[in-house]
């Protein structure tokens, strides 16, 4: 999944306008994902950019990381199919 393929299917899930997504984007490329440390700074900078509450912050963190999962898991099972099939 390349940067325009999830900013997309973001969008899609969370229905954020698409420079909402590239924010939340951009957050979570600035930070190392795995970590209650840095889950909680991202969830902090997502309701300090987007000016959301923390529930709807939890949510768009929680649907990013579904989605960024979702792709691991994929290539991991699946190694060698075509970036076109997925």
């Amino acid at each position: 999944m390349n940067k325009k393929e999830f900013l997309s299917i973001l969008k899609s899930k969370t229905d954020l306008s698409e420079e909402e997504c590239i924010i939340v984007n951009d957050i979570l490329e600035s930070h190392f994902i795995i970590g209650r440390k840095n889950k909680e700074k991202m969830i902090a900078e997502l309701k300090d950019r987007l000016k959301l509450e923390e529930k709807e912050a939890q949510e768009i963190y929680n649907t990013s990381m579904n989605l960024i999962a979702s792709f691991v898991k994929d290539s991991i099972k699946h190694p060698f199919r075509s970036k076109d099939e997925r």
